[in-house]
């Protein structure tokens, strides 16, 4: 049963997170990586809900809104707020404040196994030189490392399966962490019960290096990452 969620919940996550690095969906891709689920109507749901227009628009507004104010560590508190209000419209369950902003949502039954995905939501001191219409509203601080665009690949999973809740046979824990940059959110949530029952965790990262709507991974550690005893 496990096994069966993990696949369920890796492929709804990567066709999330493919939209939110593109908005330009390839299937080939996907199956490149992962395995999707036997049951072909299942999969075929899950990629017309990911691909469908009103939820790409949607994933485009929230990001954009989350990159037009960007906050620092353990300030999160408006995209926190912005997390809560979508979470609230989604009719997601959810944990506020845990490490001071993060949320940690739950869909699904409610017993084992649970499998978690989680997003950074913190931004950088650093000031947006680029001109757009959504570059930062707020002097020295931007999303130079794609959080804006994790919180709404995370979003996006959380419609994707509370639209299928009925599918899903254990629990899914969505976890919107604050201060990754800083190296303690992470540290801090699991103190304070994010990962409690949880046997298995993704989080994704977006980077330029691969060519749009590509999805990569390797066997141990890929891209940054810090951790302390």
């Amino acid at each position: 049963m496990a096994l069966s969620l993990l696949q369920y919940i890796l492929f709804i996550f990567i066709s999330i997170t493919t939209i939110c690095s593109s908005f330009n969906f390839q299937l080939s891709s996907l199956e490149k990586l992962t395995t999707p689920p036997q049951n072909t109507s299942i999969k075929d749901r899950i990629l017309g809900l990911a691909n469908d227009e009103n939820t790409v628009n949607w994933m485009k507004k929230i990001r954009r809104e989350i990159h037009e104010y960007p906050e620092l560590a353990y300030e999160e508190f408006e995209t926190s707020k912005l997390i809560r209000r979508e979470l609230d419209r989604l009719g997601v369950a959810y944990r506020w404040p845990v490490a001071k902003t993060g949320v940690v949502a739950t869909i699904g039954s409610g017993s084992p196994p649970f499998v978690a995905l989680r997003a950074d939501m913190d931004a950088l001191p650093i000031q947006e030189l680029a001109e757009w219409e959504h570059k930062s509203k707020v002097d020295g601080k931007m999303h130079a490392c794609a959080h804006d665009a994790h919180v709404t690949m995370l979003l996006g999973a959380a419609k994707i399966l509370q639209e299928l809740q009925h599918t899903l046979k254990g629990t899914v824990v969505l976890i919107f962490q604050p201060a990754e940059e800083r190296g303690t959110g992470a540290k801090d949530m699991i103190q304070e019960g994010a990962l409690e029952n949880v046997e298995a965790i993704f989080g994704v990262h977006l980077v330029h290096k691969y060519p749009t709507g590509v999805v990569s991974s390797r066997p141990g550690e890929f891209l940054a990452g810090c951790g302390k005893l």
